[in-house]
């Protein structure tokens, strides 16, 4: 019998298809060279490491504000990778605000889906770094990666490999929790009992989500070789999983500098001049943009809690983020959203608010009841200015908030009933609302002149940013490194054999 024959009788003939459009369309990426080159001779002559912040998305920029002040008050060589992969005036507004255009060395243009954003960023990282290893071999340039961003995961693999360095993960160790009683949400407990039990119960770790939030923040830290935790908490998560005690640092929330600066500083125009509506009585500001949240049982739950708030009278500001545009047009519900703010007052839709000064004078205002966020920055945001937080979400990376703090409160968006039920719960409790104003401030303050710091006392000791094992458990340290050439293979060769002392 003909085994081949047969086989094609039963299953057709095999066929062999050439695919050539696998790899995607990239824009072309921006580098000022002469910037670039005077950023990495002043790092040769003084014989540093140059500092390159990442930046991935609209945070990021507020985020970086106090480590980029303290970098350039203390003479400190860096520059800014933008990632680029926002490009509209309302998401890129922080570039402005907080001055970053003139400390932009690279801009990425990257875009399309979180695949083709990793295949991008390996890419032109590796052109980069490539490019500054044969014009400069000899200085160690330093990606800092912040929080949980796409370029936190991707860019340490792409600068590990292309010129073995590891990068710097700040705002590391974010990994999230959810009270033991979550499960029981759904088995009719009270909302009194289920706020205590978050206040006071225990905690278990859930890094489900958010996605791929999770995942990033996990991954950046197994690429870098040193991590600024905000927290105790975030510091203990890391030593758990077996980072060095010697590499992991507490230095407090990123978020701190640029909140003490929005304090100090009004915005030109009020936020209460533009939405004259926020000026009467007190507000709950939603802004909802996590994936977990726009899969459509949980979203329509959301939207079906929110909607009732709005029917029994409680005033709320929806803040339309792009990710939830498309789930209010991909579940059919935008229509609703927009009938219900012509005839109810106390319903504000608005699009995203470019500056962040107008969410601080809003938060930090009379008119503010609460956020209502799936925001881990909000939920930091909140602590510092002293203010109600409730966090639409199932668990969260921010749990000292609830269970340190009592700060914030845990609202998941499984049923809407629930959710109102929880949400009136505060709302009709001055004290509780109180105990929650009143929380500690748990992240620090001049936080970004602490990284600077500690910085400068890294490359002080002769810290490096990449060592074999034997380096780490103090047997040998290496002296000569081919820097031409980053060690192991390269276009196929075996290249720069480094020597021990």
């Amino acid at each position: 019998m003909d085994i081949h024959g047969s086989f094609e009788t039963m299953f057709a003939a095999p066929s062999v298809r050439e695919v050539s459009d696998v790899v995607p369309q990239m824009l072309p990426m921006t580098v000022r060279e002469e910037f670039i080159a005077k950023i990495m001779n002043k790092a040769q002559e003084q014989k540093k490491w140059v500092l390159a912040f990442v930046i991935g998305t609209k945070p990021c920029f507020y985020k970086f504000y106090g480590s980029v002040v303290a970098a350039a008050a203390a003479d400190l060589p860096f520059f800014v990778i933008d990632s680029n992969q926002h490009y509209d005036e309302i998401l890129t507004y922080g570039r402005y605000e907080f001055a970053f255009q003139d400390k932009i060395g690279v801009s990425l243009g990257i875009r399309g889906n979180l695949l083709q954003k990793s295949v991008e960023l390996l890419c032109k990282l590796n052109w980069l770094g490539h490019h500054l290893r044969e014009r400069w071999p000899e200085v160690p340039v330093v990606p800092v990666v912040l929080g949980d961003t796409i370029m936190c995961s991707i860019v340490p693999a792409a600068w590990m490999f292309s010129r073995q360095e590891r990068c710097i993960h700040n705002e590391a160790g974010l990994r999230s929790m959810t009270p033991v009683s979550m499960r029981d949400a759904l088995k009719g407990i009270s909302a009194d009992e289920f706020i205590h039990n978050q206040f006071h119960g225990p905690w278990q770790i859930l890094r489900n989500e958010p996605f791929p939030e999770q995942w990033d923040t996990f991954v950046a830290s197994a690429g870098s070789e040193f991590m600024f935790a905000p927290t105790d908490l975030n510091r203990e998560h890391l030593l758990r999983e077996g980072y060095p005690p010697e590499n992991v640092f507490v230095t407090g929330g990123v978020v701190v500098d640029a909140v003490d600066l929005k304090l100090q500083h009004k915005p030109s125009r009020s936020i209460f001049s533009i939405y004259p509506q926020l000026a009467e009585g007190k507000w709950i500001r939603v802004d909802i943009h996590r994936r977990g949240n726009l899969t459509e049982r949980r979203f329509r739950e959301l939207i079906g809690g929110l909607t009732k708030l709005v029917r029994r009278g409680h005033k709320i500001n929806f803040i339309e983020m792009n990710a939830t545009r498309f789930a209010l047009e991909k579940y059919g519900l935008k229509d609703e959203l927009l009938q219900l703010a012509t005839t109810h007052p106390n319903f504000l839709y608005t699009q995203v608010w470019p500056e962040f000064a107008h969410v601080i004078e809003f938060f930090n205002s009379e008119h503010c009841l609460a956020a209502f966020t799936d925001s881990g920055g909000v939920q930091e945001e909140m602590n510092l200015l002293g203010k109600v937080c409730l966090t639409c979400r199932v668990n969260t990376d921010r749990p000292e908030t609830v269970m340190k703090a009592h700060g914030n409160i845990l609202v998941p968006p499984i049923d809407s009933d629930l959710m109102v039920r929880l949400v009136e719960t505060v709302i009709n409790n001055p004290g509780l609302q109180e105990q929650m104003r009143a929380a500690p401030k748990l992240y620090g303050e001049n936080v970004g002149a602490k990284f600077i710091a500690k910085i400068n006392d890294l490359m002080e000791q002769g810290r490096g940013t990449f060592s074999w094992a034997h380096e780490a458990i103090g047997l040998w340290r290496e002296t000569s490194v081919d820097q031409g050439l980053v060690r192991g293979y390269r276009d196929g060769k075996e290249t720069g054999i480094s020597t021990a002392s």
